[in-house]
């Protein structure tokens, strides 16, 4: 997922490749709702209509999508946070960026787990054990 975090996976094209031309954008659309009702047909039917806010595009509630949109920054930092511990500074500046996202998307939810879990993130393997 590549989205506001500003972090991507192989899988995606970064944000301003797809949108810099309106016709590239308008097919890969069509790319994104297919892969999204061929996840939902993955799932046990009787999960489908749970999941389908969460996978479908435009179908969820704006508290689930605020809630999708927190979960997707935790994540992004998280990955930051891990690949700082690991020594690559790359990351820094995504870090940065996301800490600025996450104070403009911040709930006592989003605080308590970052309060509670995220420190762990930063730990090397030596300091885990």
């Amino acid at each position: 997922m590549y989205g506001q975090s500003g972090i991507q996976n192989n899988e995606d094209l970064p944000t301003p490749v797809k949108y810099y031309n309106p016709d590239i954008a308008q097919e890969y659309k069509k790319i994104e709702a297919a892969a999204e009702q061929r996840l939902l047909s993955m799932l046990p039917e009787e999960f489908q209509d749970d999941f389908a806010p969460f996978l479908i595009s435009g179908t969820a509630s704006k508290e689930e999508q605020s809630i999708v949109k927190q979960a997707d920054t935790i994540c992004a930092y998280l990955k930051c946070l891990e690949e700082l511990s690991a020594g690559n500074h790359e990351y820094e500046q995504a870090k940065r960026r996301l800490e600025e996202t996450l104070e403009q998307r911040k709930s006592p939810e989003m605080d308590y787990f970052l309060t509670t879990f995220a420190p762990s993130f930063e730990l090397s393997l030596d300091e885990i054990s």
